[in-house]
């Protein structure tokens, strides 16, 4: 499934959604990961494209190699 930045924020794990995120134009379905509870995590929201954050995090991406990917992003 391929995604805008519009149509990701409606999957910001919020009122049972899922929850991706973007990271490098590639979507990733963190609905399931301990961390993102009600697609929150660190102050970050899911439904948006992290890959700055992400780049700067203190565990880098590692984190999502074992979450699924969905997507891609498109402008």
């Amino acid at each position: 499934m391929d995604l805008t930045p519009e149509e990701l924020v409606k999957f910001d794990g919020k009122n049972g959604s899922k929850a991706y995120i973007a990271v490098n134009g590639i979507i990733y379905d963190i609905t399931e990961n301990a961390s993102w509870k009600e697609g929150m995590h660190q102050g970050f929201s899911a439904g948006v494209d992290l890959t700055e954050e992400g780049l700067k995090a203190p565990h880098g991406l590692t984190p999502l190699e074992n979450a699924p990917i969905v997507g891609k992003l498109k402008d």
